[in-house]
Formats: C-alpha cells, structure tokens, sequence
C-alpha cells in the first residue's frame, strides 16, 4: 500500500532539473512561433473559445449546468505558455508534439496531482462549484479502498492512515474552499489509478462524452480525459479534445493528435479501431470510462 506517494514521485535527480531548466527558455521561445491553425484561436481564453471544431461537426448538446459545459470552459492560460511541473520547472514540448494549451488551474506546490487525480480534481471542482456536496467522493488506496466523502471530512470524520488504519472524529470543519483543497489534497496522497476504477464505469465510444477518461490502471499505465467533444450529423462521427497531468504533476494541457497532423488536435472515433495513440501513451478503445452519476448511489465499504 503507499502511504507516502510524495517521496517516491517528486524525486527528481539533478540531471533532470538541469535538463529542464536549461530546455526552459528555448521551450518558451518554440511554443511563442504559432502557425495559423484552422482548429485554434489563439486569442480564446476558454476550450470552446480556443479550439474550433472541424467543418461540418458541432459541439455535442450539453445543459448549462453540465459537466461538460464545465470542461468547455476551463480557462487556458495564453497561447504559448509552457506546461510547468509542481516544482516551477518547465515540461519540453519540442515542435509542439506534445501539447498544444495549457489549462489555467492551480495545481499547488507537492506531487499529488498526476493524471489520475487530475481527472478527480475536475470532477471534484465541477461538484464543488454545483454545490453538489453529496456527490463528492473518491476512493483511496487504503486497507479496505474506502470512500473518502466530502460531506463525511467536513463533518469531521477522518480517515488516519499511520500502520494501524482507524477513524478519527473532529470538529466540524466550515464548508469553504480552503477546506475542500484540503480533502483533496488528503485524496491525492492515497489515490491512483486503480483507486480511480472504483468510481467509474465502462463508455462505449461511440457515444463519448466531455468527462469521459481513458484509463490505463496497470503500473506504468496513464489517464487521459476528454474535455469537448463535436459530432458531423451526417456521418454521426465524433471528434474530440484530450486533456492530462502525468508524472510529476504539472498542469492540465490539452494535447496533440500524433497519429493525424491535419486535424489535430482532435482525434476522431472513426480512426479507432482498437488502439488510440496520443503522444505518450498508447490506450485502447476498452479503456474508456466515465464517473458514475450519481456517486452516492456506489457501494461503500465505510
């Protein structure tokens, strides 16, 4: 079981740091030299501002207060700006392979949010901005993978994790966003992506949906979520945006389509026969999933 996740994942080793920072300055001179694009808008401050579907595809239909009209208006930071790691360092994108935005949201100052707990910070956020208090929980990797409920740690009810596993009550905490950062945070620390398996379920792909996520849970596997899907009406082919955090954390980005150049960075349901390359991972059509609705209808071992 891991109880520490920081010191195994923000070592970094001198030769990396150095690398990073000596790649830092020529990243941000390469990712400021942006060819027109007939898919981005460079001057969009939002997904659904920045990034224009392809011709004769539409923005699926989504309720104003969706979770996916939530992913389509993340705010991105200028075009331009490199993706940086928690510790300041900047992430290499030579030529743009990698990325093609950055997503403005604050990740903090440790190693917590990687790919899976990226995933779990948007839907906890989107919960969160609903008031949707109910609904927020995620579960850790503890002795019985337990549900760690909002609701439940603003009440004072907190898991300790220290050898011998066991409940504490504290005082009530004051429902704020203070509070919430920190159950995320204590989340985060115990979280994976096979903790993350216990709080979705299976998509089919032909019907992918803004929040969706494709997950690998092996142990060098990744996860990536979709944060705006289009559909042609004529065809009923989608396309759609893929978002992620890796390791170390660093911020949200939205990434490039390796395998098609000319309508990158969409990626489309109908190049997918098993296998979906993004620039570095390689997932499978199985490994789609999405949220359960409503997470206090799931089975809970608490």
């Amino acid at each position: 079981m891991r109880t520490v996740k920081n010191e195994r994942q923000r070592l970094h080793t001198g030769s990396v740091i150095r690398a990073h920072i000596l790649t830092g300055l020529a990243v941000c001179i390469s990712l400021s030299l942006f060819a027109a694009h007939p898919f981005i808008d460079n001057a969009g401050m939002t997904v659904e501002q920045r990034f224009i579907p392809p011709s004769g595809y539409a923005r699926t239909y989504a309720d104003e207060t969706s979770y996916a009209v939530y992913l389509r208006r993340l705010p991105l930071l200028a075009a331009g700006v490199p993706v940086k790691y928690f510790d300041g360092t900047v992430k290499p994108n030579p030529n743009q392979k990698i990325y093609t935005a950055v997503v403005k949201l604050n990740i903090g100052f440790e190693d917590l949010q990687q790919a899976p707990e990226a995933c779990m910070r948007l839907r906890g956020e989107y919960l969160f901005a609903q008031q949707q208090y109910g609904q927020i929980a995620f579960t850790i990797n503890s002795h019985n993978h337990e549900r760690i409920s909002y609701v439940k740690w603003i009440e004072g009810l907190k898991l300790v994790i220290d050898g011998k596993q066991h409940w504490t009550k504290s005082p009530t905490e004051v429902d704020r966003y203070a509070t919430f950062w920190r159950y995320l945070n204590f989340v985060f620390t115990y979280a994976d992506k096979e903790t993350l398996l216990n709080d979705v379920q299976r998509a089919s792909l032909y019907d992918i949906s803004p929040g969706d996520m494709f997950i690998q849970a092996a142990h060098s596997g990744h996860v990536v979520v979709v944060v705006d899907v289009a559909q042609n009406p004529k065809t009923g082919d989608r396309v759609f945006l893929l978002a992620q955090s890796c390791q170390p954390a660093q911020l949200l980005h939205i990434l490039v389509n390796p395998s098609d150049p000319n309508l990158s960075p969409w990626y489309s349901i109908s190049a997918i026969e098993d296998k979906l390359a993004t620039p570095e991972f390689m997932f499978y059509k199985r490994d789609l999933h999405r949220f359960h609705e409503n997470q206090e209808t799931v089975s809970s071992k608490k």
